[in-house]
Formats: C-alpha cells, sequence, structure tokens
C-alpha cells in the first residue's frame, strides 16, 4: 500500500490533469509541471525502502540512501512505524514503514514482516560479529542520483519528444 498508493495517485492526478489541460501543444509547462508531481510522488513513496545484507542495512527516504553497520544497530523496532535504533541512541526511520494513526491501533501488522526479515538478519550479523564494536557509530548518506535521472527520463523523455513533434 506504501509503494503502490503514491504511485497510483500519481498517475490519476497526471490523467484528470491531461483531460483537464488538454493537448501537450496548448499548454506544454502545465505537462512538465505534472511530470515534476509525479516524480515527486514516485520519490516519496516508490523510492523509499529499506534493504539489507549480510553486514549493512540500508534505508532510502526520498532519495537520500542512510547505509549503517549492522555491528551499530541496537534493536529494530515496529512501536512507531519501523525503526532502527542505534548504539549511540540516534535512530533511523523509514517513509515507507512509517507511523500513522491507523499503525498505532491495529499494531503495525502491515511492518511485521519486515520487523521480522530485518531482526533475523540482525541476529545473524550479531552472530557472525560477536564482538561489540567500540567504535563510533558511523551512518554513509548517499544521494541516488542514478534513479532520479531514470525517472526524469522516463517521465520528461516523451513528454520532450511529443513537444518536439507538435513543433
Amino acid at each position: 500500500m506504501y509503494v503502490w498508493l503514491p504511485v497510483t495517485c500519481a498517475i490519476a492526478s497526471y490523467a484528470v490533469a491531461s483531460l483537464l489541460i488538454g493537448p501537450l501543444h496548448e499548454e506544454p509547462s502545465a505537462a512538465f509541471l505534472l511530470g515534476g508531481v509525479a516524480i515527486f510522488f514516485w520519490a516519496l513513496g516508490w523510492d523509499s525502502a529499506i534493504r539489507s545484507t549480510a553486514d549493512r542495512v540500508s534505508v532510502t527516504n526520498f532519495l537520500l540512501t542512510s547505509t549503517v553497520s549492522w555491528n551499530d544497530v541496537a534493536r529494530v523496532t515496529a512501536d512507531d512505524g519501523l525503526i532502527i535504533a542505534l548504539r549511540d541512541g540516534r535512530t533511523i526511520g523509514s517513509v515507507a514503514f512509517g507511523s500513522s494513526l491507523m499503525g498505532t491501533f491495529t499494531g503495525y501488522r502491515t511492518h511485521q514482516r519486515a520487523l521480522r526479515l530485518l531482526g533475523e538478519a540482525h541476529r545473524s550479523a550479531s552472530r557472525a560479529h560477536r564482538g561489540k564494536s567500540n567504535s563510533p557509530t558511523r551512518i554513509d548518506v548517499t544521494f541516488e542520483w542514478r534513479r532520479l535521472l531514470c525517472a526524469l527520463v522516463a517521465v520528461y523523455g516523451p513528454l520532450l519528444i511529443i513537444w518536439a513533434l507538435s513543433r
């Protein structure tokens, strides 16, 4: 639901706005603005994710990926959304698995599978690396420009072609 709702809203708003605005050759700026709205919804919902390997966990929120070693993770909880608590007291949350009023009432049942998988990965990493690290907790933050570039090409490429052909 967290993935498909923003994408569905973007597609629906694009279709409705296309009907209201009219053909691209009459109002090209509106089509390009609407393409920006579609990319925003994609970056907000569809691109948000949690990925893990044997030694690291990564959380992508709005084109920024925060990566931390499993050794620096104290625990993973789903009390108020899915939260990765670090040894130094900081936390990493996820837009895709964020808190909600409905989740508060239902106990975040939609987050339980992700919590179980991350918990298993954390336990496996803890068994593999028995010693606790005394080094400071390090969070590597990267900007996901390649995925943004692909989204820009997917949305604006056809619009540019249609606009150029209609001239």
